[in-house]
């Protein structure tokens, strides 16, 4: 009797630690830096990327190479003291406002090159995003972390506590 006791208790405790292990909440992590890196549509999409800023930084180049050209052409005249002073002002008013220009070029071709990458990447991630929910959906996992970055990239269903911490804190 005894015996069969043991055996029952060993059981028991054996079942109920299979039982609580499938119920436990699954956390998974991954590195969503290194997956992209190694996706060939991301290699491309770089590719693309690099035409279009070193076609921009061409053009930045030129306008550079320009701008150099007739500040020193400037700095020459006003050495030689061959120009009169109110045609050398006319000219450095204008090469002010072509570094202006050169500036304002600068920062548009940034934007330019972000929206892009941003346009060519949306679709890789919207990608990888669809893969890790259903993976993490089909897996049991509760909340899958990227480590490259610490951000929540899947989490299930659950109840949203908001209006329950509002209360805790006295808002209406």
């Amino acid at each position: 009797m005894f015996r069969k006791t043991i055996i029952y208790l060993v059981v028991l405790i054996a079942s109920a630690t299979t039982l609580s292990a499938q119920t436990a909440p699954k956390y998974g992590h991954m590195n969503l830096g290194n997956l992209l890196e190694s996706l060939t549509e991301t290699k491309k999409a770089n590719d693309d990327l690099k035409v279009l800023a070193d076609k921009l930084a061409a053009k930045d180049d030129s306008l550079t190479k320009d701008f150099s050209a007739k500040y020193a052409q400037l700095e020459k005249d006003y050495a030689d003291g061959n120009v009169p002073p109110v045609k050398l002002e006319e000219r450095k008013v204008d090469l002010q406002k072509q570094q202006e220009a050169i500036q304002k070029f600068e920062q548009d071709a940034q934007q330019i090159i972000n929206a892009k990458r941003d346009e060519l990447l949306k679709p890789i991630l919207t990608k990888i995003n669809d893969a890790v929910k259903v993976v993490a959906i089909e897996s049991g996992y509760l909340m899958v972390f990227d480590t490259s970055s610490g951000v929540m990239l899947f989490a299930a269903d659950a109840d949203d506590v908001t209006a329950l911490v509002k209360k805790k804190l006295g808002i209406q």
